[in-house]
This record gives structure tokens, sequence and C-alpha cells, in this order.
């Protein structure tokens, strides 16, 4: 891995270097973020499906990104793109074991790097096909990035992982079907690069931490023509986290220590999860979606479609012992500037996780009980390695909390068994003034291994944002936001952020 990066930087070094020739053209912005809030954390709608960029409740900072995107009209491209963020955060107090007093003690303080880098990637393009490398914000490909609560396996909720991806540029036609149906694919590997957060964050009490954790995502979309009336997509995602190192500890002492990488081998086992170890366990943590879409286009060019993500965890999952447990989604969207160009209503149902119960002969060699029952998924977490998580962001929905928020330091998910619905209005008030309104109410029933199971939580969460496109300076926006949490997901909390951003095009043609 370290070699691929030494590579990415090389190649992007030469690629922006004085002597190189331009990608024409060369986007950049400035961001000027100000926020303050009530709680230690941001409100809800503030935080999440924002590249991790956002997390604590009182911010100054300042976020500058450069990007040479692709040209999808060239037969050969290049691209590149680095983003990064300095300012300052406020502290919060995480649990610390102390053996001496053996017990909990929170004066852990802990707050974002005042530097850190954000994206920074190079892409290559031939024909249909693309190769990147590095950090890079992907978006979801089935559900809005700004409307939407969050895709159930890539959500842009979390900071980017660092990886070498290939796949379609987008949706290319399948000979022979003359246009009719369309695949799109992508398949990547990678290695999370916050082990040092997760040290600084867990408590060393009890559970287990992950460090050095490898990283695979694939996925594969068929879609029928997009420019009739009516078209459907259909596909799968699927992620998985493998390798690395796990600590388990109880009552502040280390009791067992696992390497859970074994050489190349791993990496074709994530391919095609096939094998099992001499426990009966597949090689990794596998978790994805079936993405179901419909959508119908109206005579104004308005469009209207339903969509659905069947979560799955494991095999009981992939076989729909699970029950309804996904997403399911209404989105209608208007083209121009109207007082209504986007609305979303979804559900999301985390509850069923294949039952409370799991049991195969292997668990007791001495029982006499022939047969498997599978359950107990326990979404987003896995007991060898880490919770779906980068940088304490949930990877997945941000409905289920990240552990970012677990100021006792533990690194599982608490609330996983989660039910919620959301909703969102995007529109136009004036010629450079535009709206957004969110609102989302969740119930969490903790999480199958857990004793909170009966002690269920719950929120509501709102935000109102504007934004001023200033029409006398032209890329100069102003947003500003009021948020709000009412709940225990994870506290009560109100919060106003304002950004300044101002956008530019270097060397345009």
């Amino acid at each position: 891995m370290k070699k691929i990066l030494f590579l990415l930087l090389t190649g992007l070094m030469l690629t922006i270097s004085p002597g190189a020739k331009a990608n024409y053209p060369i986007d950049g912005s400035a961001d000027l973020i100000l926020g303050g809030s009530t709680g230690k954390f941001a409100p809800f709608y503030v935080n999440s499906n924002n590249n991790g960029k956002i997390t604590q409740g009182d911010n100054l900072l300042i976020d500058l990104n450069l990007s040479d995107p692709l040209n999808l009209n060239k037969r050969f491209d290049f691209a590149w793109g680095a983003e990064a963020l300095t300012g300052w955060s406020n502290s919060a107090d995480y649990g610390r074991w102390d053996s001496e007093q053996n017990a909990l003690v929170y004066n852990n303080s802990q707050h974002p790097a005042y530097v850190w880098l954000q994206q920074l990637y190079a892409s290559v393009k031939w024909r249909s096909l693309f190769l990147s490398a590095g950090m890079k914000n992907n978006p979801s490909p089935l559900v809005d990035a700004t409307l939407s609560s969050g895709d159930l396996v890539w959500s842009g909720n979390a900071r980017s992982i660092p990886e070498v991806r290939i796949g379609f540029v987008d949706f290319q036609n399948i000979p022979f079907t003359r246009g009719w149906v369309q695949i799109d694919a992508a398949l990547s590997y990678g290695k999370f690069f916050d082990s040092s957060w997760q040290k600084n964050h867990y408590s060393y009490a009890s559970g287990h931490i992950n460090t050095g954790t490898l990283w695979t995502y694939k996925r594969i979309y068929l879609r029928t023509n997009p420019s009739q009336r009516f078209h459907a997509k259909f596909g799968f995602q699927m992620t998985g986290l493998f390798g690395g190192k796990t600590q388990y500890y109880s009552d502040g002492k280390l009791w067992r220590t696992n390497d859970n990488y074994s050489g190349a081998k791993d990496f074709f086992d994530m391919l095609l999860p096939l094998n099992t170890d001499k426990e009966g366990y597949k090689t990794g943590d596998h978790k994805g979606s079936f993405d179901i879409s419909f959508q119908y286009r109206f005579r104004d060019n308005s469009t209207l479609r339903a969509y659905t993500q069947l979560f799955w965890e494991d095999g009981s999952g992939m076989s729909k012992h699970n029950g309804l447990d996904g997403l399911w989604g209404l989105e209608y969207k208007r083209e121009g500037r109207n007082w209504l160009n986007g609305a979303v209503v979804e559900f999301l149902d985390f509850t069923n996780q294949s039952g409370p119960l799991q049991w195969k002969p292997s668990d007791d060699p001495s029982s006499v009980l022939p047969g498997n029952t599978t359950g107990r998924d326990d979404y987003y977490n896995n007991y060898f390695y880490r919770s779906y998580t980068n940088y304490g962001m949930t990877i997945g929905t941000p409905m289920v909390m990240g552990d970012i928020f677990n100021l006792n330091g533990m690194s599982w998910l608490r609330y996983n068994r989660v039910r919620g619905i959301h909703f969102a209005l995007t529109g136009t008030l004036t010629d450079e003034i535009e709206y957004i309104v969110k609102y989302s109410h969740r119930k969490g029933w903790g999480q199958p291994f857990s004793q909170e199971l009966l002690t269920p939580a719950t929120s509501d969460s709102w935000m109102i944002g504007v934004d001023w496109n200033l029409r006398v300076v032209p890329g100069l926006k102003f947003r500003a936001a009021v948020a709000a949490d009412h709940g225990k997901l994870p506290a009560n909390t109100f919060g106003v952020f304002v950004n300044a951003q101002y956008q530019t095009t270097f060397f345009s043609k």
C-alpha cells in the first residue's frame, strides 16, 4: 500500500508540475466554515453525509480543494484532485480504563487534527474504463447525496478510504441489446489509515480493537435505457473488511491477539468469499445490498423514482432471512428553478437482523442438535474485525451512529437495531436563494449482543438551510443552516453553522 501511495504522489506531482501538459480546466474552491452547537457534537444533519468533515459541535475550519476532472468525451484522459482542511474544533472526553481505580476515567480529551488531508487521488481513463488510486469522495450509486438519509453500503458519511479502484466511467451499452440494457461495475482494494484514531479513542476496558484493516468494494448494476420515460436499475453493492490485527480486552486486560492477514490469498478470497477457516467462518467481514430502482419521467421532464436497498450482513441476510430490513425510498425531482426542485421520503428498518438466535453443531461438539439456526447478524459490527466506520463515522447509513459518539470508548456500534423515517425538500426561493429542509425520527433498540436491547432510545432531528449565490461576485456562495436533535441518539443539541465558499476555474479554454 505504501508503494501505491508513493506512485500516486509521484504521478500527481508530474501531472501538476510546470513541465507537464495541463489538462484543462482546473477547478478550485475555498470554504470558510464556522459553527457552534450546545452539544459536544454537531447536530445530525450537519455531521451526516458530509464525508466526515464536520463532527464536533464547535468549529472554525478552512477547506481548500483543487481538482482536474476527467473529460468523458475523450478516449484517453487523466485527472487528479487534492483537498485539505485546517482549523479548530472542540474536544470531547472519552473513557479510558484506569488500572489503579479499576474503572473508566473520562479524562481522555480528543478532537480532530488541526490539519488533515481529505482527498488526494489520480485517475486515468481509456475508452469506457478508468483506474484511480488514492482517497476520493465517491458518491452513492443509488441515492441522492443531498436529499437521502444515506446509502446503506457507501453513503459518503465518512472520510474516503485510500484505495485502488477500477471500473466503468459510467453505464455502458451491452452488445447486441441495441442500447436497451446498460452495465456499470467497479472493484477496489484499499487500507484504512485511522489506526491512530482508533487507539486514541478506545477505552481498553472490554471488547476489541482492530487496526491495520484492509478493505474491498465491488458493485455491478444493470440499467434499462434511461432516455425512455420509464427505466429501471438493478444490481448489488458489496464491501469487505479483512486483515489487520485484533486485540481483545476484558476488565482492562489484554487476553487475546489475532493476526487476521494470511497473505495475498486473502485478496482473492475477498473477491469470491467461498473458503472457510478452521472455526467455520469466511475470510473477512462481508456486507452489501441488493439495489432496485424504478423511475418515470413526466412530460415536463420531472421524475418520480422508487427505490430500495435490501441490506445483508452475511449468508443469512443474502438468503433474506432478515425479512424486509433495508432502505425504502420515494424521490421526486424537477428541472429548472422552482419552489420545489426535489423531495425525498425514506423508511429504514434494521430491526430484524435474521432473528435473535444463532447455532451450529460445531459451536458445541458434544451437542446432539443436528440443525443450524442463522441469526443475530449485528449489522456493522463484527467479532473478528472493526465496526463499519472510518475515523468514527459510519461508512453506511448515518442513521446508525458511529463509534465517535461512544464517549465510553466502546468500539462497537451501540444502536444498530434501528428504525427510522426521513424527509427532505429542496427548492428555489429567488434567483439567488435556494433552501433545503430535512427531518427524521429514529428509534434504536441497542444491538443484538447488548443489554440495551430493552431500553430503546429515540431522536428527532431537523435542519433548515439556505444557500445565497451572489450574482455580483460569480462563484461566491454563502450558506447558513440551523439544526437540532432532541433525544438520546446521541444527545440533545442545537447548532448554527455558516459557510462562505468561493469557487473558480483556472486555465479554462
